[in-house]
């Protein structure tokens, strides 16, 4: 399984609860707001259709995935189950 980042910026109507439920349901843990990781057997691509599904056509949905190799860091103030995730990578 690939592990990708999530992120969404919702612009006028923020009804986040299906986003949120969505990416908890597949076992997305948040590493900011607005800013998850997930893994997942599906593409980029594939992601990308299915979140954006749930969202206005005026929001906005990016998936990017993050290799092993991956340099990343975080400040101390992110979510915790995020930096878990990276950690075992």
């Amino acid at each position: 399984m690939a592990l990708f980042a999530v992120s969404y910026d919702l612009h006028n109507n923020r009804q986040y609860e299906p986003l949120w439920n969505a990416l908890k349901s597949a076992g997305g843990v948040r590493l900011l707001e607005s800013f998850w990781l997930l893994s997942s057997t599906h593409s980029a691509a594939i992601l990308r259709n299915l979140l954006n599904a749930l969202v206005d056509s005026d929001d906005a949905v990016a998936v990017i995935e993050v290799t092993p190799a991956a340099d990343w860091a975080t400040t101390a103030n992110v979510y915790t189950g995020g930096t878990r995730l990276l950690q075992t990578r």
